[in-house]
């Protein structure tokens, strides 16, 4: 114990210079009964459960069906150390633990008592701590002594101490606090789905009072998850307390065997367990898509006045499908500084954003994400005319008036009928034909759609028509715009066959404009109640006429772009946002509703127009789900050659139907992308769509502002939306693409061209300097678990490990060892030397050398490909002579020269060092996935670093990548080299597919990324990287340190940073803890998987008196 107290002594007294006070918090773990819909009702459309059919999947009880109700664990606070007397917690915070919060410098000392019947433990996200604070149960090199915290039994108790030190706490530009979360960490992933989970405030000194933030007059915390039930501890007892008739059993609920209206919770002991856990229906109907805890609408309490400012912290939590886009009906949010509505946030994202609530009424927030909308993934809140003599001020700006009807199409996803990829047509094409092949069972590539179209005024008669710099908006409405101040009045006129509304994104409205259907009980005028009470009747609650607009009547909507509501100073000049039909919003937009909304400064706009832009593009990134659509019968009956044949339930045939598009256009079928170099461009980009749509498009040839920060991939998400700014300055055809490697596959490709339009160019720059790298790409074996030490010791065997599906070598399993292709450096042109690596090197595993280059370098790369069959190199971020890329045959060596100019280095605003990939382009997706891939990393020219005069950071390059063995182009050789007479038709076997699918930071697996070595006081750059597919949303965690990014030119704080399919980051990190800590991937599955390593933090060495 004795080095435990001592650990203990040194981390109170690190903070003893700063005046603090300690918080303390007695903390009980209780195991409850959950219930996620208490009112019995779907409360968003005033239904009962068991009349929605959409919720009678999750909620209603039967014989192999839990119901709403579930047993957990959960974080309770308490007076005392005797843990009588329960300090009651608001009911909007749901199952979630006590709200616990701190000031820089103070100490949180948390007693916790496990009154559950199973271990568990508290870690703190964004937090100082010691080893024996830290609540986490890993392989991390700790005593005994120190373990003590990893691990409270039932019944026993530990005391936690957690400092809020100046490394962890909120930099000068974030806000005054930040969200951050606690957990059980004893199984994380389990834990948390079992419902050990709690909020976190750290907050700059002086901000808090004995209510909380002071600069708030309501503080809400909010958690978005899909609770999957199926993980939790507990779910073989909900299995027997609550399935009303397991298999195989007579119903111990009615002892006459008649089934009662609302039955007795049995004996969970009384009964066997016989429910087939696998069933995926029985799986789905445990997955809770909540928020709190609670789903349709049954979270309580959310309630303020006009006026009133609100900080909402938010939380995600959970796995892959744990990608949302919490909507804030109504109101403006201010989210790092910048204003939207909607904010995404993934497994272990913590944010916060703030809000001055405006127009009284029942707004809805809620996840946008299309499967979570059907499941319930919805609440409301109240804002209130609390002070009825107020007024608010007129809009002094612009009234801006457009005529937009909703009207049914035969669209065509590729009119030119040829994959523009390939030169191939697309119904035989191997990538297209899935989508456009037409057959007894498939519909090809026209539908039955409806989409905005314009007209002149209010009669309706003369359409207007799109000029030629409109012609790429394709499926998506008119664009409207408007300025700060201004007024939008928008004459709708629903033209289609079914009712249709317009809802939009980013303005402000009143309740009776909403153009979301939901119960909404509108203000009832003082007549209207007197006169209802004078008759006796009972109130009848209809939608107000902007929510349900039926066919062939008219809607005036009334939009209010609020002062402070629009772009700021560092914004362009418009920002992006959309707006789309919200009778049901799923099927609306799957059937084509959608268009782009600006939201401007200030004297930008004229003539309607943006006046300091050359030209402005629109791109809508989404799978159109056409499965979802209102006209899915319609279409069947037109185009399948058997339509009374076709069973909408075939996977096939619901593939078939995703159609993966860019403003409705597939395989470059997309027109009207052309711009002359040296024009200012605005890139308007969204996300539209479900849990598969996270978007990371690639600009190919030109790179672009972000927030201030060049880029040449921009990220969307389901109602997600962006302006980027691009000034081309090559010329020539260049594709812009989803970088997901199914979409890319699956048609959201497009191209754009530069031309040159002026005798008059910008001279290019002239790179004053050049080096030169020798590159190969060399066939290996590649083991991506060496050693399974650290995983026998996280398992506690390696019986136990989940590692075992990927990992083992079984009859009809590859194992861990793969046929792979790498990049690896060698030492001159001659191909015999290999260039060892650095110890500060051995991190990078499978990836390449990573290269580094100064703006105004010319880097030539002498590539020599020693493998089998065709590849190339190219990088993110770098000029070329040419667009395409030329393929290197085996045994060739060609020179690949990549140029960098200023505008291919990060900003002023940036880090002095921004990282990018460099990968195979003969076939993008199969390359990758074969193992092509390294870091580039471009940095501002330096002195120092241009003469070596010293080693200025140490640095480190992490790529999170589920790779998809399955996807490599050995996939067959490693067949043929593992498995003794595989099955004929191994390859669709679903086992053996997800057996394929490894799980590795950098190539490796379950701890085996080694060489993490740094000492306290570095200054770190991590060169975090995701590619991918749909599955690759990394979060990644840092236990012991908090981590810095750049965004807008403000330094922001953070212990998770998100990656996705093409996102590359640098995020800095002063290390000053000692220790060997977890480093992760937060999504529940990936962990499971072994996306997990450790780094370690030395003590700098003391020198002697003379150094």
């Amino acid at each position: 114990m004795w080095s435990s107290s001592a650990s203990l002594f040194l981390l109170l007294s690190s903070v003893t210079t700063v005046s603090c006070i300690t918080r303390e918090y007695f903390i009980g773990i209780k195991e409850i009964q959950w219930d996620y819909a208490p009112t019995g009702k779907n409360v968003i459309l005033n239904k009962p459960l068991k009349e929605d059919e959409q919720a009678v999947k999750f909620l209603e009880r039967g014989p192999q069906r839990i119901g709403s109700v579930y047993k957990k664990a959960v974080y309770l606070e308490f007076t005392d150390a005797t843990y009588r007397t329960e300090i009651a917690k608001p009911k909007w915070l749901g199952f979630l633990g006590p709200v616990m919060s701190a000031e820089e410098g103070d100490v949180i000392r948390v007693h916790l008592k496990n009154m559950a019947s199973r271990p568990y433990s508290i870690h703190a996200h964004g937090l100082m701590y010691n080893k024996s604070n830290e609540g986490a149960l890993y392989p991390d090199e700790t005593t005994n002594a120190e373990k003590q915290d990893d691990q409270v039994d039932p019944g026993k108790s530990y005391t936690y101490l957690w400092i809020l030190s100046d490394s962890h706490s909120p930099t000068k530009d974030d806000t005054n606090c930040l969200t951050r979360a606690y957990h059980s960490h004893l199984n994380a992933p389990k834990d948390i789905a079992s419902g050990l989970l709690g909020p976190l405030i750290i907050c700059k000194k002086g901000t808090l009072d004995v209510y909380g933030d002071k600069a708030a007059d309501y503080s809400y915390v909010l958690l978005f998850t899909v609770s999957d039930e199926n993980l939790s501890w507990y779910l073989d007892d909900n299995i027997k307390t609550y399935c009303t008739q397991p298999t195989g059993a007579t119903n111990p609920l009615s002892p006459s065997g008649q089934n009662p209206s609302k039955p007795t919770v049995p004996n969970p002991q009384q009964l066997s367990i016989n429910v087939d856990k696998e069933d995926e229906d029985f799986q789905e109907s445990n997955l809770l898509h909540s928020i709190n805890g609670f789903v349709y609408g049954n979270l309580p309490d959310l309630s303020m006045c006009v006026g009133n400012k609100i900080h909402w912290h938010l939380m995600g939590m959970g796995n892959e499908v744990d990608i949302h886009s919490a909507f804030f009906h109504g109101q403006i949010l201010t989210h790092l500084g910048h204003h939207t509505d909607t904010v995404s946030l993934f497994p272990a994202t913590f944010t916060n954003v703030e809000m001055t609530a405006d127009n009284p009424g029942q707004w809805l927030l809620g996840c946008q994400v299309n499967d979570h909308l059907i499941a319930g993934m919805q609440a409301w809140f109240e804002v209130k005319k609390c002070f009825p003599h107020v007024h608010k001020a007129r809009p002094t700006g612009d009234v801006r008036e457009y005529f937009i009807a909703a009207e049914e199409v035969l669209w065509d996803y590729a009119p030119s009928q040829v994959n523009h990829g390939t030169g191939k047509p697309l119904n035989t094409d191997s990538d297209s034909e899935t989508f456009f092949q037409t057959g007894s069972n498939r519909i090809g590539g026209k539908y039955k759609k409806v989409h905005y179209v314009e007209y002149t005024d209010n009669t309706f008669a003369v359409r207007k028509e799109r000029s030629p710099e409109e012609q790429h908006l394709g499926i998506l409405g008119p664009v409207i715009r408007a300025e700060e101040e201004d007024t939008i009045k928008v004459v709708f006129r629903n033209k289609a066959t079914r009712p249709f509304t317009m809802q939009p994104h980013g303005v402000q409205y009143s309740i009776e404009q909403s153009g979301t259907l939901y119960y909404n009980e509108l203000e009832e005028s003082y007549t209207a109640k007197k006169l209802r009470e004078l008759k006796k009747e009972t109130r009848t609650v209809t939608p107000p006429p902007a929510a349900l607009v039926k066919p062939g009547t008219t809607h005036t909507y009334e939009w209010v772009v609020p002062k402070e509501g629009g772009p700021v100073k560092d914004d362009a000049d418009c920002i992006t946002y959309f707006y789309y039909s919200a009778v049901d919003p799923v099927k609306d937009t799957s059937s084509g509703l959608v268009g782009p909304l600006l939201v401007c400064k200030k004297k930008t706009l004229k003539n309607g127009k943006q006046k300091n832009v050359n030209k402005e593009f629109h791109l809508l990134a989404t799978v159109f789900d056409e499965n979802l659509s209102w006209y899915l019968d319609d279409n069947i009956k037109q185009f399948t050659k058997a339509p009374n044949t076709v069973n909408k339930e075939d996977e096939d045939f619901q593939e078939s139907n995703k159609m993966h598009s860019i403003n409705g256009y597939m395989y470059g079928n997309l027109p009207g992308l052309t711009m002359c170099k040296g024009d200012k461009v605005s890139w308007h980009v969204s996300g539209l769509g479900s849990e598969a749509d996270i978007h990371g498009l690639y600009f190919e040839g030109n790179r672009f502002i972000y927030r201030e920060t060049r880029r040449d991939v921009i990220n969307v998400f389901p109602h997600i939306s962006h302006t980027v700014m691009m000034e081309p300055d090559s010329m020539g055809q260049f594709e812009v693409v989803c970088r997901t490697a199914d979409h890319y596959q699956g048609g959201m490709r497009a191209n754009y061209t530069v031309e040159k339009c002026s005798m008059f160019s910008r001279q290019s720059e002239i790179m004053l300097h050049s080096k030169t790298y020798y590159i190969a790409a060399m066939e290996i074996d590649w083991e991506y678990s060496p050693n399974r030490t650290w995983e026998q010791e996280m398992y506690h065997g390696l019986i136990n490990s989940p590692g075992k599906e990927f990992i083992d070598k079984q009859e009809k399993f590859i194992g861990s060892k793969y046929k792979k292709v790498v990049y690896r450096q060698f030492t001159s042109n001659k191909f015999t030397q290999q260039k060892e690596r650095s110890a500060d090197m051995q991190h990078l595993g499978i990836l390449g050398p990573i290269l580094h280059a100064d703006v105004g370098d010319k880097v030539n790369i002498v590539f020599k490909n020693m493998a089998t069959r065709p590849y190339s190199i190219h990088a993110h971020g770098v000029k070329t002579d040419l667009p395409q890329i030329k393929e290197t045959k085996p045994g060739e060596t060609q020179t690949y020269t990549w140029y960098v100019p200023k505008t291919a280095g990060p900003t002023e605003e940036q880090e002095t060092c921004s990282v990018g990939a460099y990968y195979s382009t003969v076939n993008v997706n199969k390359d990758l996935y074969s193992g092509l891939i390294g870091p580039l990393v471009i940095c501002r020219r330096s002195f120092a670093r241009t003469f070596g005069l010293k080693k200025e950071v140490e640095e480190f390059a992490l790529l999170f990548l589920v790779f998809d063995e399955n996807e490599s182009w050995y996939l067959d050789d490693n067949i043929k080299a593992n498995i003794k007479n595989p099955a004929k038709n191994i390859k669709e076997d679903e086992e053996f597919i997800e057996s394929n699918k490894m799980h590795a930071i950098n190539g490796l697996m379950f701890g085996n990324l080694l060489g993490l070595n740094m000492v306290v006081g570095d200054k770190v750059y991590w060169y975090l990287m995701g590619m991918g597919n749909e599955v690759d949303i990394h979060t990644a965690h840092f236990h012991g340190h908090s981590i810095d990014y750049k965004l807008s030119g403000r330094s922001h704080r953070t212990d998770v940073y998100d990656l996705f399919p093409a996102t590359f980051q640098t995020v800095k990190m002063r290390p000053q803890y000692p220790g060997t800590w977890l480093l992760h991937c937060h999504v529940t599955d990936h962990i499971t998987g072994g996306m997990e390593t450790v780094y370690t933090v030395s003590e700098k060495e003391k020198k002697g008196f003379f150094g």
